[in-house]
């Protein structure tokens, strides 16, 4: 991932239906040192005390976007850093052969996106045959105690092909996702992990106290992105119930579509015939929300792993749509991670009052997904 000179700001933040169409730059002319804003009815508070002096947005990026007679509003406004549109492109199309040439460019593209020192730290992983491989877990610190929201994929090289879309399609984005959360002080500790295989995963829960598993709020796991729309899927067995918190992410999911001024809501879509290495079964086994974010329709589902699975086969268009509707999926999950597991009213989709856990009096929608429909 080449270092960007420039870093703009996304800001979603509640506005009139007039600037509701408004989104992220989309190519590199569009994406300089001017701060673009979308509007949105999602809110977020920005934490009084930053991380570090270098973790926020200076002040000038906020006033040049809000009025200081809109100031108010800040308190209900998400922010992210959004990359460019080709240099998304460019990362998930240049494949590396190799689990250990993988490794190396994920480890260049986390430190270019600010995950070095005690942030970025790497774990050994022995696989089934007693291969040796490595974790690569990035954090970005959020408010003590509050909790933690864990984004996982798998990096290694598998099947015929050249593995774009299995493995890499996900890896490739966490890095991205890494710098986008840092548009404000989150109140929620976000931890990224590159596993490597199926026992990645394992390995590295395993590795936790008792309670640092539980402060695990949530888990999404990326996999198998840019054949498509972005799809979504919870449960895995007719003979599990997914916790509550798993359907809560789903609508979360939907709202953050309704937030980035997607048409097409996400379709739940099950990955039973591609999914090669599910990272959320350790997770949901300690009853850990979970969800995992892919693009695989049902008439492509051996596509992934296959001898067509080459850089090729990523759409460009599509994968960075869900790489972007990802930023504010993770933007937006900080204000409700920890209600994810309540059995709140507000989480009923398309009720009466159109309230979210997050807000509860959220503007009139501008559009209808998926039969979810805003009101006043």
């Amino acid at each position: 991932m080449p270092l960007r000179a420039t870093t703009p700001l996304v800001v979603l933040l509640l506005a009139s239906p007039a600037l509701l169409c408004q989104s992220a730059p989309s190519s590199p002319t569009e994406t300089s040192s001017t701060q673009v804003a979308a509007a949105s009815p999602h809110g977020a508070t920005p934490a009084a005390n930053p991380a570090t002096p270098g973790d926020t947005p200076p002040a000038s990026s906020v006033s040049s976007i809000v009025p200081a007679k809109e100031s108010s509003a800040l308190s209900r406004v998400l922010f992210y850093y959004p990359a460019a549109r080709d240099t998304v492109e460019k990362e998930v199309h240049a494949v590396p052969s190799t689990d250990a040439a993988r490794l190396d460019r994920l480890r260049a593209a986390f430190r270019t996106a600010g995950c070095d020192g005690s942030r970025m730290n790497e774990a050994p992983v022995t696989d089934k045959h007693g291969a040796a491989g490595s974790d690569l877990i990035c954090t970005w610190p959020g408010e003590e105690g509050t909790g933690t929201v864990v984004i996982a994929a798998h990096y290694e090289h598998g099947g015929k092909g050249q593995g774009a879309i299995a493995g890499w399609s996900g890896a490739a984005l966490l890095p991205f996702l890494y710098k986008a959360i840092q548009g404000q002080p989150r109140r929620h500790t976000y931890i990224f992990l590159e596993a490597w295989k199926s026992e990645g995963a394992a390995t590295w829960i395993k590795s936790l106290s008792r309670d640092e598993k539980h402060r695990i709020r949530a888990m999404i796991d990326l996999d198998a992105l840019g054949l498509g729309i972005t799809r979504y899927f919870t449960t895995f067995s007719p003979f599990e119930d997914p916790v509550l918190g798993s359907s809560h992410l789903q609508i979360e999911l939907i709202w953050a579509a309704i937030d980035d001024g997607l048409t097409q809501a996400p379709l739940e879509t099950s990955p039973h015939r591609w999914l090669s290495v599910d990272a959320t079964d350790p997770f949901r086994a300690l009853m850990i929300p979970t969800i995992v974010i892919h693009s695989v329709p049902p008439e492509s589902d051996r596509l992934p792993g296959s001898a067509a699975d080459i850089a090729a086969a990523v759409d460009g268009d599509a994968y960075f749509k869900s790489y972007h509707l990802m930023c504010t999926f993770l933007a937006s999950l900080d204000r409700v991670a920890t209600k994810l597991s309540q059995d709140d009213p507000a989480w009923s989709l398309g009720t009466k009052a159109g309230d979210r856990p997050d807000d509860g009096n959220p503007r009139v929608t501008f559009r209808d997904i998926g039969g979810v429909k805003k009101v006043h």
